[in-house]
């Protein structure tokens, strides 16, 4: 393989449950929805905004309005992620493969349906910044198709210049899997953390299910 294409909530950061958090807190105080954990996993985990709000709502609110609650829905989840700064640290194994990435030239980027400010957030409570610029980040601008459709993956791929069939392609979300199965990806490795092992198995494409990222280097040869 020549490259590596991360997802990064769920992927990279262990974040699922404060996204949950921040979902159905959001909900509640915006809408008076009241949502399940697990309606949230089912429906708000893995596509942008964006979609989520479409699929939930079908419509009726400008892109405009659908940015200003995206935002909103944003500051919900960082402030639950501040409200646990133990948490606040990349899965482990990932500083470790990113060295190892960098020492031997071999490129890699990131495609996470995250905005801008949360990537700014990630660059530098995170530090990311230490291996990432923005021009090795696809994140959301309101461009590009949201996971399942391949576009985030087709596009890290373009930007690292190599065809996403030389890609190994890390992913976390039934959505992201399919994203990068539909991309061409060379491989598929999916930490174990958001969808039960079980559900991970029976995904077609899937090369490895992996809970850190100690002894990812099988998956570069």
């Amino acid at each position: 393989m020549k490259a590596v294409i991360f997802d990064f909530n769920g992927t990279l950061f262990d974040d699922t449950r404060f996204h949950i958090a921040a979902w159905k807190r959001y909900m509640r105080k915006r809408f008076g929805v009241e949502l399940t954990e697990a309606e949230v996993r089912a429906q708000f985990i893995g596509p942008n905004n964006s979609a989520i709000f479409q699929s939930w709502f079908g419509g009726g609110f400008t892109p405009e309005q659908a940015h200003a609650w995206s935002l909103e829905k944003e500051e919900e989840y960082r402030a639950a992620v501040r409200e646990d700064p133990e948490n606040l640290r990349l899965i482990d194994g990932a500083p470790e493969l990113f060295d190892l990435l960098t020492e031997q030239e071999i490129p890699f980027a990131l495609a996470t349906a995250s905005e801008r400010p949360n990537v700014d957030f990630y660059l530098n409570d995170l530090g990311l910044a230490r291996w990432f610029t923005l021009d090795r980040i696809v994140y959301d601008e309101g461009k590009l198709a949201s996971k399942p459709d391949p576009a985030f993956y087709l596009e890290a791929a373009r930007r690292l210049g190599i065809d996403p069939a030389d890609c190994v392609i890390c992913e976390d979300s039934l959505p992201g899997i399919e994203a990068a199965r539909r991309a061409g990806a060379g491989r598929i490795a999916v930490i174990d953390r958001t969808v039960p092992r079980e559900k991970l198995e029976a995904e077609p494409g899937v090369s490895a299910i992996i809970h850190d990222y100690f002894g990812f280097e099988p998956l570069l040869q």
